[in-house]
């Protein structure tokens, strides 16, 4: 990596093992991934707005992210349309055919098994949620979850999808809870681990009582962010999360630990305590990666800005 260049972020992408990256496409449309631990993170935001981060591809074509071909300005969300219609998933939200009806380039990954999960992020906060069956781990690490029960196994895509439409209408937990919040969360008083196992135990009996009754309900236990907790509970936090809500600035982000989006830093100043950097809305953002930025924190209120 240069001193100095640009690329469009795309945010922490993650495996099935809780390792993580910075995932950045460059002007040439390539897609590089810097590791998140040991990668000192300096950058600057000088252009206001958001870009389109491209589709993805699933079938026999070209696999992985590819950049949008027409590099294009988004009001919401991550894609533009075409980007969208290319991709395949605008279709898979709205279907209620077989699956054979799905575009090509998703069918396949649609009809691999799913599970159907309850995850808990703190404070109170659970939902409901879908996770392919190669990308069980993964999908949860991405989420941000702390920890979780998967309550039963499906099929398919569609399948799962229903029932995670009759658990959330029965049960009332919600599909979907903003990154910005699941960061929050963290920076106010945190409960034992364990009080977190018993309440996302209670959270995912009372989703599976929802369930179908011809539906086999599963109980399996997910941990991975046992020790991300543990870190940030020990090392402890500024009260206030950082947040990229500026069209211009500089940042410094020296990871010790991540979970979703939310990424745990150390204090530039010096201070032993974690500065927590949610990077939603940094997400789409072109930024200008320069090795020589340094912060000028201000650890009473954040430690970046």
């Amino acid at each position: 990596m240069s001193a100095t260049s640009t690329a469009l972020y795309c945010g922490t992408r993650w495996d099935e093992q809780g390792r993580w990256c910075y995932e950045l496409i460059r002007a040439d449309g390539s897609t590089e991934l810097l590791p998140g631990i040991g990668t000192r993170l300096a950058f600057r935001v000088s252009e206001p707005g958001r870009f389109c981060l491209g589709y993805h591809g699933f079938g026999g074509g070209r696999r992985g992210r590819q950049a949008c071909p027409r590099r294009a300005r988004v009001d919401s969300g991550k894609q533009c349309a075409q980007c969208r219609i290319t991709e395949g998933w605008s279709a898979v939200h709205s279907h209620r055919g077989p699956l054979t009806a799905l575009p090509e380039q998703v069918r396949d990954y649609v009809a691999q098994p799913h599970h159907l999960y309850v995850a808990y992020f703190g404070d109170g906060m659970a939902k409901v949620g879908t996770a392919s069956a190669s990308r069980r781990q993964r999908r949860l690490f991405e989420q941000g979850a702390l920890v979780a029960r998967f309550i039963t196994d499906s099929p398919d895509g569609l399948h799962v999808r229903e029932l995670e439409r009759v658990v959330s209408e029965r049960a009332g937990l919600r599909q979907a809870v903003a990154g910005v919040t699941k960061t929050r969360i963290l920076t106010k008083p945190l409960r034992p681990w364990s009080a977190l196992e018993a309440a996302v135990a209670d959270a995912a009996e009372h989703a599976a009582g929802a369930l179908p009754a011809d539906i086999t309900r599963t109980d399996t236990v997910w941990s991975g962010g046992r020790d991300f907790y543990a870190t940030i509970l020990a090392r402890g936090r500024f009260p206030d999360a950082t947040e990229f809500t500026e069209d211009s600035g500089e940042y410094v982000l020296d990871a010790v630990t991540a979970h979703g989006h939310t990424i745990a830093c150390v204090d530039e100043a010096g201070a032993g305590e974690l500065v927590l950097v949610n990077d939603t809305r940094l997400i789409g953002r072109r930024i200008e990666l320069d090795a020589a930025i340094t912060a000028a924190p201000r650890p009473a209120q954040t430690s970046l800005f």
